[in-house]
């Protein structure tokens, strides 16, 4: 019965570290929920959408609900001593309009005060200024689209958030609406720019989404392990241990289904492994 209740109090901790933590990092049931209540308001009232096409319309006569993406990219940083770190969140706004030819990119001000918003000037951004294509995240759900520009036009990148559905994770998004036919426009015209850009083929934009991904899978195997060791350390049966340690193994596995081969991660999650058992066979 104790060793029931210890692990039941792991899981208990754990599940309010993860909720804690997802809630934070914009993930977990919180998040969840907020998406389905913005997934109900978007099929609900789509004026926000109706709105934000209109006014990118009156600077772009050529976009369509079709061909406007609304993009929110999240940068953190983190400072501070090992007492107290600060994290601190930054907030990229734009709008891009798939063109036949031509990606064009409009600053987006928003202030959460007001919830109101103003648009600028629209820029094309066409082959001849990129330098190299990749992506990230996951398809249908959040891809970034990164347009690595050349050296000699003094810009570094341009960054593209494609997500089927905005919806109000916190009080920095502004929108509760669905654009899945513009992000499908918006990555048709990518692959056609990184081809004529850099060559890429889509086999290849999806090599480096894979990779990105897999790295990812790499990050939570290690985190696995590493609460092994703890749970190994202050618990008296290796029932908790081995479950973490067979779910750093399952991030292993997805990634070999993907077709990419874990390499320092798995040496860090076998001496992590190493470690916990030790651990657990100290009196």
């Amino acid at each position: 019965m104790d060793k029931f209740l210890g692990i039941l109090w792991y899981i208990v901790v754990l599940a309010i570290a993860v909720t804690v933590a997802g809630w934070r990092y914009n993930m977990g049931p919180v998040i969840w929920m907020r998406r389905s209540r913005g997934r109900a308001r978007a099929l609900e009232d789509d004026a926000s959408r109706r709105d934000l096409v209109e006014r990118v319309r009156q600077r772009l006569p050529q976009a369509s609900d079709q061909n406007v993406v609304f993009s929110l990219q999240v940068e953190s940083h983190t400072s501070g001593s090992s007492r107290m770190r600060v994290t601190t969140y930054t907030y990229y706004y734009k709008v891009f309009v798939a063109d036949a030819d031509c990606l064009w990119v409009l600053p987006f001000s928003y202030d959460k005060k007001t919830r109101g918003y103003e648009l600028g000037d629209p820029v094309p951004l066409t082959r001849d200024l990129i330098q190299r294509v990749s992506l990230a995240g996951k398809r249908g759900k959040k891809l970034t689209v990164s347009f690595t520009l050349k050296p000699e036009l003094g810009l570094d990148k341009i960054v593209m958030v494609l997500e089927p559905l905005q919806f109000q994770r916190n009080k920095f998004y502004p929108f509760d609406f669905l654009q899945e036919g513009a992000c499908a426009k918006a990555m048709d015209l990518t692959e056609k720019l990184a081809l004529a850009a850099c060559g890429l083929t889509s086999e290849d934009l999806e090599e480096t989404r894979l990779e990105d991904e897999c790295g990812n899978y790499a990050v939570a195997a290690g985190l696995c392990g590493f609460c092994g060791i703890i749970a190994a350390s202050v618990g008296n049966t290796l029932l908790l241990p081995l479950a973490l340690f067979a779910a750093a193994l399952g991030c292993f596995g997805v990634m070999l289904s993907k077709k990419q081969m874990p390499k320092i991660s798995l040496v860090i999650v076998i001496v992590e492994a190493v470690v916990a058992f030790l651990l657990f066979r100290l009196p």
